[in-house]
């Protein structure tokens, strides 16, 4: 026989009945032997779970501490850092004086120096003094980091100078006649302490010599040319730190506390701005003191001093190696114990009452919300079929504010959806085949931009040339130049525009322009790309720059002329020699940053020598496995070529990154020139 069919509207009853009985039930039955078990569990399996409640709050309370003395740290090596590279390149940094402290300027943030003494002249230091006094440009943001309190940042060297950057601008041992103001930080801990240190460190508690209030210093040594060289340090206020890291409780008469490694509470709500003398928890005076060792053993956990009626939660704070720890009266941690008690016999009685209520409620409910589902459902089904046979126009007429009419709407939407999509198909498609056919435009017209036609000079016998680009996408960033300048020298320029695109093309075309522009046989290329720079960064809103080289040979002399702003350094083979690669210190790149001033250098080539210059798109070929074509491979195969010409170089090494790469996709421009010095012009 066929098996009945059974109605939607009668399986919803079947199912909400069925599964909602048993849920009561089981739901009942658990709740009352949990509550019942709850009333038997000893006093002892309690505490167990507040003193792991009471764990976890410390210990993330102490990581969260870690993670915010873990900024001040990350500072001073950032400090570290920065001051390390200003001694390493200290040309390349602006000259930024640091005078004596200044009373009017109380109460801005200011650089201020201090001689360790009279003995100290200025005109051994004032180098760098000014060196260092670029330093502002990074205090000044860590000043006003939100979240972060650094009362002062400042700076003792070797050399004999402190260099203070706060508000106060105090004088220390100023004497009637002097234009200095002295102080000797070279037998002071934080300098003492960090010179024999590797790594930022913590220093203990110390009064504040503003009167402030009570201090701790997180301090770091530097080095010049890998010697010691000073300390960089930062001073907190105990009170900013009590109030980003300890100002909390977990209830009514607990307080927290901040120890070092000795046992002595460095921050509390009970110490004193003027206070020199700290309470210790070792001392047999505190509650505490027999339990001591394991507060400050480590680790995270809970003592219990039942006979004073405390707790004391604590954990790590690893960075500065303290420890954060909870005072917590017993009677916090025992107050719901009590209430809990009070409630579970109120529970057993209401759980009973509420099975039988909520019985008879399903049992109604179910029969009135089965038909409320089946008609809608029933009325979309007739609709969706309606329109599921192509008839786009039909709309679904269930207006029920839920999931089906939500669900009817969805239908309705999708016809319009589909009907306007085949509709506008056709429109996209045209439309992505003229943009198309515009960039295929814009491609040939960056190409004939460039130099393409080979050999250029077919009737100068003193060279020969070759170069080539193949763009990542439609149009790229990439460019090469040649140019005659006057009869007797040729220029070669290779520039990388960062981006890719049509605005990396628009601002190749304005860089080359530029360059060819501002060529002259006599003119410093130095000064070419530092008033090229100028000019980029004037019209550069949106913030691309240029790594480019650029050469000028003398085909009478031999002489190479060349100026570099970030890019990568040619391979050169002198005549009878291989390809190695020139190396030369490559200045800021163009378009960085307004007023930089670039610096010219020379070589001298012979009849026979060859140069190679290209962009990061040939040694940063990817293959499938993320592989880089790399430097090495890129000399193997110009010295595997080293006797042909540069019409024949360049493929070579096309060829050799096209094997290389295989069907990996690409993701930069690749561009290549190689010029060849034949012969001194007469």
């Amino acid at each position: 026989m066929p098996q009945r069919k059974t109605s939607i509207k009668q399986r919803i009853q079947k199912m909400v009945l069925q599964i909602s009985i048993a849920a009561i039930l089981l739901t009942s039955v658990v709740g009352i032997i949990t509550m019942l078990n709850i009333r038997r569990v000893s006093q002892k399996a309690l505490l167990v779970q507040m003193e792991n409640a009471m764990c976890d709050v410390t210990s993330n309370r102490a990581q969260r501490a870690d993670l915010q003395l873990n900024v001040y740290s990350s500072y001073i090596s950032r400090c570290v850092s920065y001051i390390e590279s200003l001694y390493a390149a200290p040309q390349t940094f602006a000259k930024r004086p640091v005078l004596p402290p200044d009373a009017s300027k109380k109460g801005v943030y200011s650089m201020q120096r201090y001689p360790v003494s009279k003995e100290i002249k200025l005109t051994a230091i004032e180098d760098e003094l000014a060196l260092l006094g670029n330093l502002e440009s990074l205090w000044l943001p860590m000043m006003k980091m939100d979240g972060v309190m650094i009362t002062t940042i400042y700076v003792g060297t070797e050399s004999g100078f402190l260099i203070s950057y706060d508000k106060n601008a105090d004088i220390a041992e100023f004497n009637e006649g002097d234009t200095e103001s002295y102080f000797d930080f070279f037998k002071s801990s934080w300098y003492l302490d960090a010179k024999k240190a590797d790594k930022a460190f913590f220093t203990d508690l110390y009064p504040d010599s503003y009167g402030r209030g009570l201090m701790i210093s997180c301090a770091a040594p530097f080095r010049k040319n890998g010697q010691f060289a000073g300390v960089v340090c930062m001073d907190i206020l105990v009170t900013d730190l009590h109030k980003s890291i300890i100002d909390f409780s977990i209830g009514p008469g607990s307080f927290s506390f901040l120890l070092n490694k000795q046992g002595a509470i460095i921050a509390s709500p009970d110490i004193k701005l003027d206070q020199k003398e700290f309470e210790n928890i070792r001392d047999v005076s505190h509650p505490a003191s027999e339990l001591a060792d394991r507060i400050l053993g480590g680790d995270v956990g809970v003592v219990a001093l039942q006979d004073k009626n405390l707790f004391y939660a604590f954990a790590p704070i690893t960075v500065a190696d303290w420890t954060l720890c909870v005072h917590i009266p017993k009677d916090l941690v025992f107050r719901d114990v009590h209430k809990i008690n009070e409630h579970i016999q109120l529970a057993n009685c209401l759980f009973i009452a509420a099975f039988v209520i909520i019985i008879i409620a399903v049992i109604l409910l179910a029969r009135h919300y089965s038909r409320t589902i089946t008609m809608p459902l029933l009325r979309l089904k007739n609709d969706v079929r309606t329109i599921s046979k192509g008839n786009l126009d039909q709309r679904a007429q269930v207006v029920t504010n839920d999931e089906i009419g939500d669900l009817a709407t969805s239908f309705n939407n999708m016809a319009v959806s589909l009907d306007k999509y085949i509709k506008d198909l056709t429109a996209v498609t045209a439309e992505k085949e003229r943009i198309g056919a515009e960039l295929d435009v814009a491609k040939h017209i960056q190409s004939s931009m460039l130099p393409c036609i080979f050999p250029p000079y077919p009737d100068r016998k003193e060279f020969e040339i070759y170069a080539t680009m193949q763009p990542a996408k439609e149009v790229g960033g990439d460019f090469y130049d040649f140019f005659m300048v006057d009869d007797e020298h040729l220029a070669i320029v290779m520039a990388d525009v960062s981006g890719k695109g049509v605005p990396a093309a628009l601002f190749m075309v304005i860089g080359k322009t530029l360059i060819k522009d501002h060529t002259t046989s006599s003119s410093d290329l130095g000064d070419v790309f530092s008033e090229v720079n100028n000019m980029l960064c004037e019209s550069n809103s949106e913030g691309l720059f240029i790594t480019a080289f650029e050469g000028v040979l003398n085909l009478k002399t031999g002489e190479f002329r060349y100026v570099n702003a970030g890019h990568e350094p040619p391979f050169i083979a002198h005549a009878g020699g291989q390809f190695t690669v020139y190396k030369i210190r490559p200045g800021f790149v163009l378009a960085g940053m307004e007023d930089v001033r670039y610096k010219a250098g020379s070589l001298q080539l012979d009849p026979g020598d060859k140069i190679f210059q290209y962009t990061d798109g040939v040694t940063e070929a990817t293959d499938a496995d993320n592989k880089l074509y790399g430097m090495e491979r890129l000399e193997n195969v110009l010295n595997a070529n080293l006797g042909q010409s540069p019409n024949d170089i360049l493929p070579a090494i096309k060829k050799d990154i096209d094997q290389f790469v295989g069907n990996a996709p690409q993701f930069d421009d690749i561009t290549m020139l190689c010029l060849e010095y034949k012969e001194r012009m007469k």
